[in-house]
Order: C-alpha cells, then structure tokens, then sequence
C-alpha cells in the first residue's frame, strides 16, 4: 500500500509533466501516420494541426476517422475468384463507332477502370418518383426468379410502404429478394423498413453497421449506392432514395431527381456490384442472373454504348473523379452539370477551367437551397473562384433538385449517386454508368435546358458585395469542406 501510496503522490504532483509527454508521444505516433498514410497535402496538415493543437481529441478522431481500413478489408473480403468475371477479363478494347476524338479517353477509360463498354443498351431518364417508383414497383411485380436492391435511405413511409409489400409479394412467389441497405442511412427510417422487410420473410444485410460487436464502423464510409436489378432483364440506377419525398406532386417536401431504367448487357455490370456488396456485408456469394439477349427485354432502335464505374474507399479508390478528368479532357463544345452539391476538389476544378479556356461552354446547376444549409454556404464562398474563364453557374429555384448528371457534347453523359464533393469522391461507395449515345444526350440536354430557365445566373459582382459576415461564415465553413 506504501507504495501505491508513493506512486499516487508521485503522479500528483507530476501529472502536467504527465499529460505533455503522453501527448507529445501520442501526437508524433499518429503525425507519422498521416504523412505515410495520407496523400493529399492540404488534409493531411489539417490532421496534423489538429492532433497538436487539439491534445489527445485530435489523435482519437484520426484514429476513428481518418484511416481508411475499408480497403484491407474490402480485400480481405473479396477474394480473386470473385473477380474473375467480366469485369476483369483482358479483353480487346474496342470503340463501338463511337467518335474517333474519344479513343484516347476510351483507352485511358479502362486503364482506371478495367470494364469494357458493352452496346446495345437502352437508357430512360425517369423523371422524380411520379415516375421511377411506379417503373421499379411494376418490375418487382413482375419478377420470376431474383430481385436484389440496394439503397442509401429506405424511409417507411407510404411510399416505403408500397416497396416494402411488393418486396414481400415477390418473397411469397418464390422469387429470391435481397436487399441491402447502409448501415447509417438505415438510421433515416429509425430501422422500420429493415425490421417491416424481415418480418415478411425479406433477406436484408446492412453494409457496414454503425454499431458492431465484430469489429470498428466508421460513420463517415457510407454505401451511397441506389440498385434495382430484376431478373437480369432490367435494371435502376441513378441518386434516387426510396422516400415519398421524391413524388413531388404529392410531397409536402418535394426534392426532384432522376432515375434510369437500363436493359442490355450492362445490366450484367450493375448486378456484380450489388454481388461484391452483398458478398462485402454478409460473406454470401449469390448468382444473380445474367442478361440473356434471346429472352430479355429488347427496345429496337437504341444502342447505348454503356459501362459501369464504381468507386469507394476501397481498391476502387479515385476511378470516378479520374474517370471525370479524363472526359473533361476531350470536351469540345459544352460541359453540363448539375449536381446538387458542387464542392469540387483543387484537381476537378483545374479540368474545369482548362476546359473552359479552350473555349468550352461550361455551365452548372445547384440548388438554390440544398438540404445542408452547410454546404450552401461553402458553395457560395467558391461561387467567386468557379465563375473565373467564364464558367456560368445557375441556382435552380425549383423544389430541392437531387438530380446527379454530366453531360459532354452532344455524346457523353455520366449519370449515377455520385455528387461532386469530398464525401461522395472520397468516402462514399458509389456507382455510375458512362454512357455514348447522341440519343441519350439529347433527353439529358433538354432536361438540363428546362431546369436551367427555372434558375438564376449566378453573378460575380454579387457574390462579391455579399454583406462581411457572410462571407466569413461562408469560408469558415469552406475550410471543412474535405470533410462535408
């Protein structure tokens, strides 16, 4: 006890000496970590600044969110024989008349990411809930033999509801139904529609739970991806949640948006994402049907050339904004985009002013109210800095717009979950679909050109005799926008 005594005392009278030297001790632990660990410059003196200034706080919240273990754990989880399919075949690429400009970016295409296009795709634009959900809930009803579906936010609301029960119907049928839904976006529903899916016998997985007894989940690594897939005959893709919200004609707090209905051999590619996913959750390899060009659904006349690209904090790091800068490299005439937030990074940026010194038209949508008050305000501090070479930003003052499109000449569009900031490029697990076909486009184009005369050019001058107290706010919070 003398001494425990003497040892209580010591530490008494020492205990700054201490707490410095833990400190230092661990500062300069984890400051090691983050410049061997971390890539980009301006995070990672961000880390650092903060795991000094900020004592032993700093230190645990880079150790609970700045490492990323999702991709030793994503390798860990999928192992090679899993990736011996299509996605990762050497085969000959090959350019499908697509225009000769495009070859170059063609083959830096599957140098990011090695999926070949595939033609003979049709892609529909299904504009808001109004007419995308009755799209998927017609196909689940008519699914014979596999449905899986994964979405970001599944509210049970009425809306929900009638996903939930078509789900289940197909469940009573015999058809097999997964769906895998985030573990934090689940959150949005308080856990109903998972609990109301199970109660009617519906397989559902959660990637990557909040809370877990196995092991570490970190809030900020979401799946932001939205898939329908049924049967291999038909497929959704696009930024749509299932919530009543997106059917603006009855919602109390409308939010357009779009999805795509996809048939086609690039269904195959939609499909072994959800695959990995499921297999990344729950450790169940499952053989979803492939697409069957003899007794698919075939619309004559439309040939999209198509592929995937999906990214995330794992080995598919950095292919969506590479895949970005290498279509902005071959822009000619316009660039479209309309995101509903636009904070993009130093690189995206730079390819966006080279294209518009070249004499490209560059033109972007943002909401003119977002459902972040946060980001409105780090959009508005760059309003200033994106509007130099003439490129135009337009603030839609429609219903909240949570459409995510580019649009690239009169042939290239990306359509997908992706937003252009750091938490879709960055931390989100996402999924998109790179498409050439002047059909498409045009649908795409017009769609942009209706939301555009519901907009208001932004305009410099204003920005810059916005009120001081805004514009210290709105750069306060511009400084966190790598972790928005």
């Amino acid at each position: 006890m003398q001494i425990v005594g003497s040892l209580v005392e010591w530490v008494c009278i020492h205990w700054v000496t201490i707490v410095v030297f833990l400190h230092i001790s661990f500062s300069f632990i984890t400051s090691i970590h983050v410049l061997l660990f971390k890539e980009n410059e301006r995070t990672s003196l961000a880390w650092i600044g903060l795991v000094i200034f900020s004592p032993f706080v700093g230190s645990l919240f880079y150790w609970l969110f700045g490492i990323n273990r999702i991709k030793r754990l994503a390798q860990k989880k999928h192992p090679q024989t899993l990736k011996q399919d299509f996605f990762h075949q050497k085969k000959c690429i090959k350019f499908h008349q697509i225009p000769k400009y495009w070859h170059s970016s063609i083959i830096a295409g599957h140098a990011i990411h090695p999926v070949n296009f595939v033609e003979g795709n049709n892609v529909e634009p299904l504009i808001n809930g109004d007419i995308a959900y009755p799209a998927m809930i017609e196909s689940i009803h008519s699914a014979k033999h596999y449905v899986v579906l994964s979405s970001y936010i599944f509210d049970y609301d009425s809306l929900g509801q009638q996903f939930v029960d078509a789900l289940a119907k197909a469940h009573q049928r015999g058809v097999i139904v997964k769906v895998l839904l985030d573990g934090i976006g689940v959150g949005y529903s308080w856990h109903k529609s998972d609990r109301a899916l199970k109660k009617r016998g519906v397989t559902t997985a959660r990637f990557l739970p909040a809370i877990s007894l196995t092991g570490f989940r970190f809030i900020n690594l979401r799946n932001h991806r939205k898939i329908l897939c049924i049967d291999g005959e038909e497929a959704y893709i696009g930024g749509m949640n299932v919530s009543k919200d997106n059917v603006v004609k009855s919602s109390a707090h409308p939010i357009d948006d779009v999805q795509f209905k996809v048939t086609g051999p690039a269904i195959d590619q939609i499909s072994q994402v959800f695959i990995e996913d499921w297999f990344f959750a729950t450790g169940e390899l499952i053989k979803f049907p492939h697409f069957d060009p003899k007794t698919s659904k075939q619309i004559n006349g439309h040939n999209v050339v198509a592929r995937v690209v999906q990214d995330g904090p794992d080995e598919h790091h950095n292919r969506i904004r590479w895949t970005l800068i290498n279509a902005l490299v071959c822009a000619q005439h316009s660039v479209k985009i309309m995101t509903p937030y636009f904070i993009p990074d130093q690189t995206l940026m730079t390819s966006l002013h080279a294209a518009a010194l070249r004499g490209v038209s560059v033109e972007i949508i943002v909401p003119e109210h977002s459902n972040i008050p946060f980001v409105d305000w780090v959009m508005e501090a760059n309003f200033p800095r994106i509007a130099e070479h003439g490129i135009k930003i337009y603030k839609n003052k429609r219903p909240f717009d949570h459409s995510k499109i580019v649009i690239i000449d009169d042939v290239w569009s990306f359509i997908g979950s992706t937003n252009w900031d750091a938490r879709s490029l960055e931390f989100n697990f996402e999924i998109n679909l790179e498409c050439f076909d002047t059909k498409l486009n045009a649908q795409l184009t017009e769609m942009f050109t209706s939301k555009k005369h519901n907009a208001d050019l932004v305009i410099r001058d204003e920005m810059n005799n916005l009120p001081t107290y805004k514009k210290i706010r709105n750069n306060l919070f511009r400084l966190f926008s790598p972790y928005l």
